[in-house]
């Protein structure tokens, strides 16, 4: 599975809430377990917690819980093929493996048994990760790349056939240079049709174009709009020849101006709610009142900000026992009420924002931005 915001939403509907679900997320980095027996290790510590968990469930549960183990492991060890993936999601349920993710991307080793996947972990990669599209012009070859989760594909490769330089004068030069003025201008729609073309294939969050600055000005400027409105700063300097290792560079460094970009925003927007201009909840206790009300549209998290709770019948969440029975009884008490309000607000569509400290919250371990 890819990992984007529809495809966790629909990761986090697919199950019944009644059959327990496995979500195991696996380091499978090869700089750090050059064996696959390293990193096969981890995951039967992963598994051993697995099984522990089971054993606090009932009969029927925790069998199928012992099952999902059993899946996982045989998967791993007979279906897996590590290549470039350095993070493995696995989603198993009643016995068997229904959803995996692999990326090119370090995860942190997690297991959690649950009613629905666990997708803190990939909220986390999808807010730190853009899907971006990087065009390498000139004036008779253009390179296009697709960027997601570390991983490069090259998505196109085109050799135009545009004239070299013509040394006659006169009006046969004039003539040859019209010529060859119209088969670049040709060389450049055609590049700006399949780069048109691969974002409707898989829309890109933005474009990076490169190239001599002459002829990565004229692309732009003969772009579809929708395509033009994602270009990204001016152009940048990188050559066609330039190696996997180049490009994953220039565009990791991108990719991080963007997170930092969209981040300032939030935060600008969740600031202005203390005033008139938008709506706003700060701490968890606000935020679970927002999450229970299904307001809201933007939801900030500290990760590991871990804080039991509970869940009344009716599925509202809450920090108290006597406030979840209010909604509804029987109460039943949740691990971690931060994951269970991530969960929640992807469900009703939310965006989803993870911090690695509670700083830029102001010191709370959640906030959010309201939709109402």
């Amino acid at each position: 599975m890819n990992v984007t915001a529809a495809a966790i939403r629909k990761l986090v509907d697919r199950t019944d809430g009644i059959t327990p679900v496995t979500s195991v997320f696996l380091d499978t980095d090869g700089a750090r377990f050059p064996k696959a027996t390293d990193y096969e290790t981890r995951l039967d510590a992963l598994l051993r917690d697995v099984r522990k968990a089971a054993e606090r469930l009932e009969d029927a549960a925790r069998d199928s819980v012992v099952a999902d183990a059993e899946a996982i492991s045989r998967w791993v060890r007979g279906e897996f093929t590590r290549g470039d993936v350095r993070g493995l999601g696995l989603f198993a349920s009643a016995g068997e493996v229904f959803e995996t993710v692999q990326v090119a991307i370090s995860v942190r080793n997690t297991a959690r048994v649950g009613t629905s996947p666990y997708v803190v972990p990939l909220e986390v990669l999808l807010g730190r990760h853009h899907h971006l599209a990087l065009v390498i012009i000139e004036r008779d070859e253009a390179r296009i790349f697709r960027y997601r989760l570390g991983r490069i594909e090259q998505y196109e490769g085109l050799v135009s056939d545009v004239q070299g330089q013509h040394e006659q004068g006169g009006w046969s030069q004039a003539r040859f240079q019209r010529s060859v003025n119209e088969e670049v201008r040709a060389h450049m729609k055609e590049s700006g049709e399949i780069l048109r073309r691969a974002h409707e294939d898989e829309a890109f969050d933005a474009v990076v174009v490169a190239g001599p600055h002459t002829e990565a000005l004229d692309f732009v400027k003969g772009l579809h709009p929708y395509v033009k409105n994602l270009v990204h700063g001016e152009p940048v300097s990188i050559k066609l020849s330039a190696t996997s290792d180049e490009i994953r560079g220039l565009l990791a460094d991108v990719e991080q101006q963007l997170v930092s970009e969209r981040r300032s925003k939030l935060l600008q927007r969740l600031a202005a709610a203390q005033g008139a201009g938008e709506k706003g909840a700060w701490g968890l206790r606000a935020v679970i009142d927002a999450v229970n009300r299904k307001a809201i549209e933007v939801l900030m998290v500290v990760e590991g900000a871990g804080e039991p709770g509970y869940r009344s019948a009716t599925g509202a969440l809450s920090l108290r026992p006597d406030e979840a029975e209010a909604f509804g009884g029987p109460v039943e008490p949740v691990a971690d009420v931060t994951d269970e309000l991530i969960e929640e607000a992807v469900r009703s569509g939310a965006h989803i924002e993870m911090f690695r400290d509670e700083i830029r919250l102001d010191g709370h371990p959640a906030a959010a931005i309201l939709r109402f």
